[in-house]
Parts: structure tokens; sequence; C-alpha cells
């Protein structure tokens, strides 16, 4: 319910993007997902629970038009110099509320309860609203206009297509992202490994909100520290995301080893950095390389990728736990070798590209 959607709605919500106001859609979804959150206040007992995986897929599925939107805007925003600062800027404000919103979360729960956690988390879609509000309107031109013809959007899907064919760069940059899916699974890892470390439900909590935070924390500065210590040419880019591809698998790898909790908290704040080196640059890349016209494409493309491969890592990672008997450790590291897989092909795509 949490995966699926993106992988359907992204792709069509691409053809919506770049048809129609950014602006507008960032706005229509932030304020629909106010009232699909509140949804959940009708959620009453266990014989409700159509309604939470139903209330769940219309969230996601809303997500799945904005977030490729909120990629797709930022080159009408800002100048062509700015847009790897913007994209840095962008990535570490995501990480820092994902290790955020998460602690204030169980806080929240804990002592005012779900349904005021919800009504909370409901209004944040509307402050976010507001932000985007406030936000100038694009200056458009004839080049940038949004495409308002009635030609099908099953059309502008296979246009879209071909412009990402014939252009290989653009598209070997929007399976990056799918490459850092590949260790989504460590999701599911996070809270197994917890549970084998500890009995006590209250330690285990604490352990797996110090493993998320510090994978925020990690995804946070990563991309920031190689800005400012290697500069941000395109070529720096490139070779950085090679570097965190197998750094990130060294991570993983080292994880696998660990036995407390504050060693893998570093291994997991790391695999985080490394991963968000990789998010953030490919999109910035995207940004320099692609035509604006696709951009909506391009990114709702992406998503649905990402997503694909993220529900497979996690679904993977249960069966080869439950059905298949395999240690947390073993899993990490099939996972770590797997990881460098990406790292690999992008390696042979520039060695090609440049030759």
């Amino acid at each position: 319910a949490k995966l699926l959607p993106m992988v359907v709605v992204s792709p069509l919500a691409g053809v919506v993007i770049d048809r129609m106001d950014k602006k507008n859609i960032l706005i229509a979804s932030d304020v629909l997902r106010c009232f699909t959150v509140l949804g959940f206040l009708m959620v009453e007992s266990s014989a409700d629970l159509w309604l939470v995986y139903t209330l769940t897929l219309f969230e996601v599925a809303l997500s799945g038009f904005f977030e490729p939107a909120r990629s797709a805007i930022l080159p009408s925003l800002l100048p062509k110099a700015h847009l790897i600062t913007a994209n840095t800027l962008s990535g570490a404000t995501w990480s820092v509320m994902l290790a955020l919103g998460a602690a204030l979360g169980g806080f929240v729960v804990s002592l005012l309860g779900v349904r005021t956690a919800f009504i909370l988390d409901a209004l944040t879609y509307l402050i976010s609203a507001w932000f985007i509000i406030k936000i100038p309107s694009p200056n458009k031109n004839s080049k940038e206009q949004p495409r308002k013809n009635m030609e099908s959007g099953f059309k502008g899907l296979t246009e879209g297509g071909r412009y990402l064919l014939n252009t290989p760069i653009v598209f070997a940059l929007a399976l990056l992202k799918s490459g850092v899916a590949i260790k989504g699974g460590i999701m599911t890892l996070i809270p197994l490994f917890a549970h084998r470390l500890w009995s006590d439900p209250a330690v285990v909590s604490l352990g797996v909100g110090i493993m998320y935070s510090c994978r925020g924390i990690g995804a946070a500065i990563g991309p920031i520290l190689v800005k400012k210590w290697f500069g941000e040419s395109a070529r720096t880019l490139q070779q950085a995301i090679v570097a965190a591809f197998f750094l990130g698998s060294f991570a993983l790898c080292a994880f696998s080893f660990t036995k407390d909790l504050w060693t893998a908290a570093l291994c997991i704040g790391l695999s985080g950095l490394f991963g968000s080196i990789v998010w953030v640059f490919s999109s910035a890349l995207i940004h320099l390389e692609a035509d604006r016209r696709f951009l909506g494409r391009i990114f709702g493309t992406e998503m649905a990728l990402l997503a694909l491969v993220m529900g497979i890592s996690n679904g993977v990672v249960g069966v080869a736990v439950d059905k298949l008997h395999m240690t947390i450790q073993s899993v990490v590291l099939w996972m770590s070798g797997l990881y460098i897989i990406p790292g690999i092909l992008w390696v042979l795509f520039l060695s090609s590209a440049r030759s």
C-alpha cells in the first residue's frame, strides 16, 4: 500500500506535471493529503482496516504527484548556477525532517495519543501548501509553457519514454535512485536487528529510533560535505556517485558484523550519507542535462522505478528471513554485494560516454 501507488501513478503523474502548472499541482496534492490524513480519525476498530489501506493508497498516490512536481519545478524557480546548491539543500532538509519527524511523531503519540498525531500530521500538509503559495510563480516563456493540448496521456507517456531512450545520459541518471533502492530492505532489517539484540520493548524502540535518526543525519550532511570539499562541477558529482555506491556497500558490510547499538548506528548513518550523495547529485545532474519539457515525466518514471525496486528489496528481505531462515548478517552481506552492481554499471557508462 505504501509503494504500489507510486509505481502505477508516478509515470502518469509525470505527463500531467509536464502539461499543467506545477505549483498548482503541489498545492492541490498537499490540500488533498491533509484531508486524507484526517480520514484516519474515522478508524475505530479492526473492522475499519480496509479504510486504513484505502487512505494509505490515496495518500501515497498523491505523493506520486507531489514529489516529481517538486523536483521538476526547481529549474524554473532559480538560475542554473544555483541548481546544485538547491538540490543539496533540498536533500538536507528532507533528511533532517526524516530524523526529526520520526522522533517527534513517537513523542506526540506517546504523550498525546495517535489521534492528535494524525491531526498535527494533517496540519503539516496545510503549512506546506501555505509555503508553496508564497513562492512567486515561475517566469514563463514560450519554451517552458505547460503543454495544454488534448493529446492522450498514453501518447505523452510514450513521448517521454522515447526521450529517455534517445538521451542515454538522462536515462542513466534516472536509474541511479533505483540503484540506491536496492538497499531499501535495510528499513525492514533495522527493527529485526534491534529485536535480536534486546528483549525489552522500550530498549528496542530506543535503538530503532537512534538508528533511524542517524540515517537521517548522515543523509543530511553527505552532499553538503562533498560540495564543500570537492566543489560542484558535473565531473565531481559523477565521481562522487561512483564513490558513494562503493563506500555505501562497505558501510552495509560493516553493519552486518556489528554487535552493539552505537556501531550499528554509525554504519547506518554512513549508509544514509553515501545514499544521499547518489540521490541528491543524480537529481542535480538531471536538472543540468535534461530538456525541461520532460522533467515531470523523467522524475515520475524515476519515482516509479525506485518504488518498485524498494518494494522488491523489502519483500525479498522478509522472505529471506522468514522463509529461507537466513541470518540478518547473511541478508545484509548479500545486499552489500548487490549494491556494488549499480556503481559498476555507472562506471562503465561514464567510461563509454567519454570514449
